[in-house]
């Protein structure tokens, strides 16, 4: 059995932020134990440190989004959002999976979620601090120390993944203070079990996205597979289901006003140790562009996709990621102003300079914020050019992956593959062949070249400074951006696939001289995407050198009341369910019920509940499901627990450690919490697993997982299955 090496830093953290904030790692759990019993936690919190135990063994990641093994026969539960992808993949304008849902049956029925879907079970975290950042020597310039950290973190990786079916993680805590590494199994074997029609799991869409009150059924099952001899493999029919050694309960019982809960999760990022002039320049440029173009894109590929199946099918995934995007960005711009961000980002660097001015031990700490700040000054310095060029690529799946295949080419001509750039190794050629197949999906030749036409039109429009040289010369020579385009498609083979399979193994040289149009575009961009790298690197090497600084002088500051900002690696959260009053008069309850998914049925576009659903409804079909206290089926609640994007899907625990729910969005009020946390509005949502009990049961029929989960069936003649199969 692993334990978790507990690092210096990690001990720092105080008890004194206990609930209401603060993404904790796993290690310092034990010493908020007081806290967690006090709290309402009724089993041992050191239970929460012990990664191969019960019940963290059960708490997985997909890469993106969190999730937890709930059978032992490798079943997994998140959300439906986060198999959204499996969905689209195996969709068709004959067989709508998004649409109408999924549910196998029996195992055989089971489908593929598509190339490069991960299961990632974290089995070890050690502290690498010192070999990562304590032997680079302090004279080395900015990008010479960026690259030996770099290299240090490679070796780190690679040694860690020469035994096989694992997958290793070096990451910065602390900003750039503290580096541990995580030890992953790698399963690659994943497939789609069951997922409830979309007016379950999207009920209300973008109307209803980070919003309260909520009636939404965001969860999925997916099932992980391996070889006969139960190590990772490939694909095969011949695989067989994985065996945890430990499994989630879920829980029959619903969660009440007041209850503890506890999510465990994989949260992707927060900001709470940025800057004033850090944040300043998010709200008043990169949040308000990206809402701007993610608008743009997302009206484009909409209208491309009204009048025919196919096509809004490919653009499925992306449209939804945008959209949610807009939400996040759009509300968080609201948070900068009710929680005045940027203010209190100034106060506490008065703050800290008042504390160092005072403190004659602190004097080393004098010039950290003029550093960052002038460090600040010279990464935005060509932002409009960087934003835009990110778009071009990013508005087309075809570019896209055109830039892959020629950056892997000139990769894989270096000798030595410590020397080749992270996600270009030999480990990473896998996964961009499995992109190269998933891509094929979503690769729609009209919507490409209408979102890239957008973008293109975009570039013409930066000031004389900040023009990309290679996109004006292209345009230019074709004689303007439509013409330009047609050329492009017209003389380019990205998307066959069998063709990108080819390129995968070809030189640049190879490349180069298939004279495809779009290949040459990537090639001729790639020169500026390097110099930005370059200047990244070098920025990077300089901030490693002061952002721990920055930190110590906080701590010192604050009297070591720090935690780490999230950064995609395993964390616990933790407090109760509970409303919240988002303006003067307005009170939200924290509980939903099956009335309210009534009450809200429009019976077309984002409030179309099944009809199977509606019926068992009004036929109070309920029984073993209602919730004494409530008095109905309860559908989602609102908690305290501190998440952010990446959680998705996270396990909801209760007092007594059982999955009581999936936690899957945040209140609208909240989503200035990746800045700032204000514990009187900040509300992550859950699904209620009692109605994801009751929709199994009672609607889509799904009672082999039922019984799979040791759940009770309490409908079991019901025949209805979801009707995607």
């Amino acid at each position: 059995m692993k334990k978790l090496l507990i690092g210096i830093l990690a001990l720092t953290a105080t008890t004194a932020v206990f609930g209401a904030e603060g993404m904790w790692m796993p290690q310092q759990i034990p010493s908020l134990a007081a806290e967690l019993k006090k709290a309402g936690l009724k089993i041992d919190p050191q239970r929460f440190a012990d990664l191969t135990g019960d019940p963290m063994g059960a708490v997985i990641s997909l890469g993106g989004c969190s999730a937890s093994f709930v059978s032992p026969e490798g079943l997994v539960v998140t959300n439906h959002h986060c198999g959204f992808g499996a969905l689209q993949f195996n969709s068709t304008p004959q067989r709508d999976l998004i649409t109408n849902g999924f549910l196998a049956k029996t195992k055989d029925e089971e489908l593929p979620a598509g190339p490069g879907s991960r299961i990632f079970v974290t089995t070890n975290i050690e502290d690498v601090t010192a070999r990562v950042s304590g032997n680079v020597p302090a004279s080395l310039s900015n990008i010479d120390r960026e690259k030996a950290i770099d290299r240090n973190i490679k070796t780190l990786v690679d040694e860690c993944e020469k035994p096989g079916g694992v997958r290793c993680r070096v990451a910065s805590f602390f900003e750039g203070s503290q580096y541990l590494r995580t030890t992953q199994m790698e399963i690659r074997d994943v497939r789609l079990v069951y997922a409830p029609a979309l007016g379950i799991g999207d009920f209300g869409g973008e109307t209803d996205n980070w919003m309260w009150p909520r009636h939404t059924g965001d969860w999925s099952y997916l099932r992980a597979y391996v070889g006969k001899d139960g190590k990772p493999a490939d694909f095969s029919k011949d695989n067989v289901p994985y065996h945890p050694a430990h499994i989630l309960k879920v829980s029959t019982e619903s969660v009440n006003p007041g209850d503890f809960v506890l999510v465990a999760g994989y949260p992707g990022r927060t900001f709470r140790y940025r800057t004033a002039a850090e944040v300043g320049n998010m709200q008043s440029y990169s949040y308000p562009l990206t809402i701007k173009y993610a608008t743009d894109l997302n009206n484009i590929l909409r209208d491309l996709g009204k009048n025919n199946k196919a096509v809004e099918i490919a653009n499925a995934n992306r449209i939804k990621g945008n959209d949610n995007t807009l939400k996040n960005y759009t509300g968080t711009l609201t948070g900068f102003n009710n929680f005045h961000i940027v203010a209190q980002r100034q106060k506490r660097e008065a703050d800290l300079a008042a504390y160092i001015a005072s403190h004659p031990d602190a004097a080393k700490y004098k010039d950290v914020m003029n550093q960052i700040n002038a460090l600040q000054q010279q990464s935005i310095a060509n932002q409009q050019r960087d934003t835009v060029l990110g778009w071009i690529v990013r508005s087309s799946p075809m570019l896209a992956q055109a830039s892959t295949l020629y950056r892997l080419s000139m990769e894989k001509a270096k000798t030595a593959d410590i020397d080749r750039e992270s996600g270009f190794q030999q480990r990473d050629w896998p996964r961009i062949a499995e992109g190269v197949n998933r891509a094929q999906k979503s690769l729609e030749p009209n919507s490409d070249r209408a979102g890239l036409r957008y973008f293109l039109n975009e570039s013409q429009k930066l000031p004389a400074g900040q023009r990309i040289a290679p996109i004006d010369e292209a345009i230019s020579k074709a004689g303007g951006v439509d013409q330009f385009l047609d050329q492009l498609y017209a003389n380019t083979k990205i998307g066959d696939l069998s063709a990108r399979k080819a390129m995968m193994d070809e030189t640049s040289a190879q490349l180069a001289a298939r004279n495809d149009a779009m290949l040459n575009l990537a090639a001729a961009i790639t020169p500026l995407s390097l110099d930005i790298e370059r200047q990244q690197k070098e920025l990077g090497g300089a901030m490693s050198r002061i952002r721990p600084m920055y930190m110590d002088a906080l701590r010192a500051s604050s009297g070591g009341r720090l935690y780490p900002d999230a950064n995609g690696t395993l964390r616990i959260t933790f407090g109760k369910v509970e409303g919240y009053t988002p303006r003067d008069g307005v009170v939200y309850t924290p509980q939903t019920t099956l009335s309210g998914i009534l009450a809200k049925n429009t019976a077309s576009g984002e409030f179309d509940a099944p009809k199977a659903e509606l019926d068992a409804i009004r036929a109070n079909k309920t029984a073993g499901y209602v919730d004494s206290k409530l008095g109905a089926v309860p559908v989602d609640f609102l908690s305290t627990v501190d998440t952010t994007g990446g959680n998705s899907g996270s396990p909801t625990l209760n007092a007594k450690g059982e999955l009581c729910g999936l936690l899957f969005d945040g209140t609208y009020e909240s989503l200035g919490s990746d800045f700032v946390v204000d514990p009187s509005i900040t509300r992550s949502i859950h699904v209620d697993a009692v109605y994801m009990l009751w929709v199994m049961d009672a609607v889509d029929g799904a009672h082999n997982l039922l019984r799979e989960m040791n759940v009770p069936v309490h409908y079991g003649n019901a025949s209805t299955p979801a009707t995607g199969r």
